[in-house]
């Protein structure tokens, strides 16, 4: 510290240096990685993380258990399975007796993204019903009862489905009583899997967790076209900001380099009497990198409280935390690599030379 203090104008340097490797970087690259990360939460929404396992013949029938077999897998966010369609109408309201929508048994929680809107959580043998559906019953308000014509169901409340399941709007769901599941009960297996990249893992284990009577008949589909769109965009947006993040911290690294050699050079004679009085080398290279790096520090701090104030005064995005951190790690990273050699050079003045009076 004392000799970033005694020599202020190479440490003022290379904290300047620093501090603007980091502004362009979050001025130019920061701009393109926000809006890099904004495109591609677009291919990360439930839509591209949706796995479907559906026994389109009704043949294969796949049993409820197969639901808490995936729920246990660390790459599954959520799992439901739907039933076989059973066609009910409301049956307290004879305005809506002809109005019919589909029942389906539900396994497994509704996730979070279906909030229910009225009413409360279904128990064993109660009824949910959606937006749409509960229109068309008549049953706004979530309660009231359902019938096929030979069982009725109590309905407790409405739910409201987006994205990829904005189907089940229109159904109604019933979650069985204990011990009513039997091989046969599902149709649908939905699986959210907890990120884009877990998408193949979880298509390669559905298989061996379905449980079905004939798991070839299973069918599985996932949104291929979408993952493969989301590597794409991230393949071409990615390597223009990496290649101008390399260009402004190589040009940091030469220029930091410059300014702590000319630094070193400087110090020439300070250098030489430490060695003349016993300073090792490893203590020459330590003291030439702590300075570089106190500087770089003092420069970070400088160079990315700009750039944030600059971009709230523009109205701009910037990237997450993560990529502000790994940024300034990256420039100090730069700061004690450029540091080295003139380091080393300052360690192998031989002191003899140094302190040589003409």
């Amino acid at each position: 510290m004392r000799t970033v203090i005694a020599q202020p104008l190479p440490s003022a340097v290379a904290a300047l240096v620093v501090a603007i490797s980091c502004f362009v970087v979050l001025a130019t690259t920061g701009q393109s990685v926000a809006a890099e990360q904004a495109v591609l939460s677009r291919f990360d929404g439930a839509g591209a993380k949706l796995v479907t396992a559906f026994d389109a013949s009704g043949e294969a029938r796949v049993h409820a258990s197969s639901v808490p077999a995936l729920s246990t897998r660390p790459e599954v966010d959520w799992v439901i399975g739907l039933g076989p369609v059973r066609d009910v109408r409301n049956a307290d309201a004879p305005a809506h007796g002809g109005a019919g929508v589909a029942l389906r048994t539900l396994v497994g929680t509704l996730p979070t993204g279906i909030p229910i809107v009225a009413g409360r959580a279904p128990r064993a043998g109660e009824v949910l019903v959606g937006v749409e559906a509960a229109r068309s019953l008549g049953l706004a308000d979530g309660v009231g009862n359902v019938t096929d014509g030979v069982q009725a169901w109590p309905v407790v409340g409405v739910f409201e489905s987006r994205g990829p399941l904005d189907t089940l709007d229109s159904a109604a769901l019933v979650t069985p009583e204990a011990g009513e599941t039997r091989a046969g009960d599902l149709r649908y297996v939905y699986a959210m899997a907890s990120s884009v990249s877990h998408v193949k893992d979880l298509e390669r284990v559905i298989p061996a967790l379905i449980h079905a009577e004939d798991a070839a008949a299973v069918t599985i589909e996932s949104p291929t076209g979408a993952i493969a769109l989301r590597r794409v965009v991230e393949g071409e947006m990615g390597d223009s900001v990496r290649r101008i993040m390399v260009v402004v911290l190589a040009v940091g690294l030469v220029t930091i380099s410059a300014t702590m050699f000319g630094a070193v050079s400087s110090r020439r004679r300070d250098f030489g009497r430490r060695r003349a009085l016993g300073a090792t080398r490893s203590a020459i290279v330590v003291l030439v990198i702590v300075q570089s790096f106190t500087a770089a520090a003092l420069g970070v701090l400088v160079g990315i409280g700009a750039a944030r104030l600059f971009a709230r005064l523009t109205a701009s995005d910037l990237p997450d935390v993560s990529f502000t951190l790994g940024l300034a790690g990256l420039a100090m990273t730069t700061a004690l690599v450029g540091a080295i050699p003139p380091a080393i050079v300052a360690s192998r003045r031989d002191p003899v030379r140094v302190l040589r009076v003409p």
